[in-house]
């Protein structure tokens, strides 16, 4: 026989002799029970909130993925437009640039202008002080002359009367009421004090 079934069959005789003991727990107190089962749906809790940890994982790993083949349908959906976004800020590059060279061109011209006028102005009231003055020394002379011209006047009046040259008296001639008309003046009343 073999060596193994010897072993086992010694092993069955002693198992009639054996005395098992058991270990009993000793009685628990309730604070040592609330520590125990506290502990015990820690560890549950711990193990759900691992599962739903993981749950919530999976599941924004196939809504990320769900959200960047939206995002890659938007981007090539607005790659055209994207271009023409280019095309027209070119366009609008190259339309400020002309305009600001126009804008430049016309300052030049604007300036150039302003000096003419400038000049201009500056003559033009040269012209006008100069005229001025001429009409200043014409208004001077032509003031000598009229008193030139009323002096020899008067002095030719005084003469014509003093040789009696002159206008005639017009003969005096009676109103109908009787008051007496001369040089064909009708009489004024005289105002009252």
């Amino acid at each position: 026989m073999s060596p193994f079934i010897v072993t086992l069959a010694v092993q069955a005789a002693a198992v009639a002799d054996t005395v098992l003991f058991r270990q009993v727990p000793q009685a628990k107190s309730v604070f040592e029970q609330i520590v125990f089962v506290a502990a015990g749906l820690t560890s549950i809790l711990t193990l759900v909130v691992v599962v739903v940890a993981l749950t919530v994982l999976i599941g924004l790993k196939v809504a990320a993925k769900q959200l960047g083949e939206k995002l890659d349908e938007v981007l090539i959906a607005l790659r055209p437009l994207t271009q023409n976004v280019n095309a027209t800020s070119s366009d609008l590059r190259e339309a400020a640039a002309v305009a600001k060279a126009m804008m430049l061109e016309t300052r030049d011209t604007v300036t150039e202008a302003n000096l003419a006028v400038r000049e201009h102005v500056e003559v033009l009231s040269e012209r006008i002080s100069d005229l001025t003055d001429i009409v200043g020394r014409i208004l001077a002379t032509a003031t000598r002359v009229a008193g030139v011209g009323a002096t020899a006047m008067g002095g030719i009046k005084a003469g014509a009367r003093f040789f009696g040259i002159g206008r005639k008296k017009k003969p005096v001639m009676a109103s109908a009421r009787g008051a007496r008309v001369v040089n064909g003046d009708r009489p004024r009343l005289r105002q009252r004090d």
